[in-house]
């Protein structure tokens, strides 16, 4: 592969996102019984001969990809002196993009290189049997694994639903949000090494990023380091009044939406899994197509049409702005 090629290949995909989690039975659960995900895998990770589940890591997925979220017992100890309160630790286990082609690893792992960012090969999360994949940290310390997309012939068949009835399950992950200090070096690692692209700008509070036709698959947000949401996909807006209706019925509260981002034009509803992980149905979603052209990043100067065009706030949302 050239040195053009290997400066312009790019991350195609958000494969899955891991969590640190406090009670992984009770988030495995959530995430089946409220959103339909189906356990693909558990992960045993103690040496105790008396194992319980509490004690496994979990894999789940939403259609018949291997898992789109991965679940791990949070075993960090706390940081605590005892005299001061602990500082709060982000929720984000890693983040897991993909690339087309094995050459296209190879490719992006030598840009990594050129640059000094130091990579590992090491096991796949959650299906070691697929062989290593690359891992290395973002500026904030935010471990990430990029690999190949599964050969069709060797990814795991559709999930089965036990018997259970056809409920309502989101279409696929879509994008992530995480919060950084860092803005502009976040920005910078993930355009520069990873190949993502700006679609728009808050001022200096929010960056949009897309790695593909989706208007952004990464969205970076100034703040504490965290996960601030999770977003999937749904088949169309009219769908999120019955979403509204379903989480109601399960005693789920909507913490924000319907509404509408100005940022990527998609429909919304936002709501918390048991660890208050915020999840965000989207649909209708901006699409890209300018693989052959510049498009440039749009810049938005008022926060309130940038996160939500029918003008609703949440007070969290601006309070989260004065980190």
């Amino acid at each position: 592969m050239s040195e053009q090629q290997i400066q312009k290949v790019r991350v195609t995909r958000l494969a899955h996102v891991g969590l640190w989690v406090s009670d992984v039975s009770a988030q495995t659960r959530f995430y089946r019984q409220t959103l339909g995900f189906n356990l693909r895998a558990t992960e045993i990770t103690s040496t105790s001969e008396d194992v319980e589940f509490e004690d496994a890591n979990t894999y789940l997925s939403v259609g018949d990809e291997h898992h789109c979220l991965s679940l791990f017992t949070d075993t960090r100890g706390s940081s605590s002196n005892g005299r001061t309160p602990a500082a709060a630790k982000s929720r984000l286990h890693h983040i897991a993009f993909e690339v087309d082609t094995d050459a296209e690893l190879a490719a992006l792992a030598a840009r990594l290189s050129q640059s000094g960012i130091d990579l590992k090969l090491q096991a796949r999360d959650g299906n070691p049997e697929m062989g290593d994949t690359l891992w290395l940290y973002d500026p904030d310390g935010n471990h990430i694994e990029i690999s190949v997309v599964p050969d069709d012939s060797l990814t795991v068949p559709p999930g089965n639903n036990e018997g259970r009835r056809s409920r309502l399950r989101p279409q696929a992950l879509q994008h992530l949000a995480i919060r950084t200090p860092h803005m502009e070096s976040m920005v910078e690692f993930y355009t520069e090494s990873l190949g993502f692209d700006i679609s728009d700008w808050l001022l200096r509070e929010c960056a949009w990023l897309r790695c593909n036709n989706d208007h952004h698959t990464l969205m970076l947000m100034q703040g504490k380091p965290d996960i601030d949401h999770i977003g999937y996909s749904i088949s169309a807006g009219a769908e999120l009044l019955v979403w509204a209706d379903y989480l109601s019925r399960q005693q789920r509260a909507i913490l924000w939406g319907p509404g509408r981002h100005g940022a990527g034009n998609d429909l919304f509803l936002r709501f918390a899994d048991v660890d208050g992980v915020h999840i965000e149905l989207s649909a209708e979603l901006q699409q890209y197509f300018d693989r052959d052209v510049t498009t440039p990043p749009r810049l938005w100067h008022s926060r309130p049409t940038a996160l939500n065009l029918w003008g609703v706030l949440p007070s969290w949302v601006r309070e989260e702005a004065r980190v």
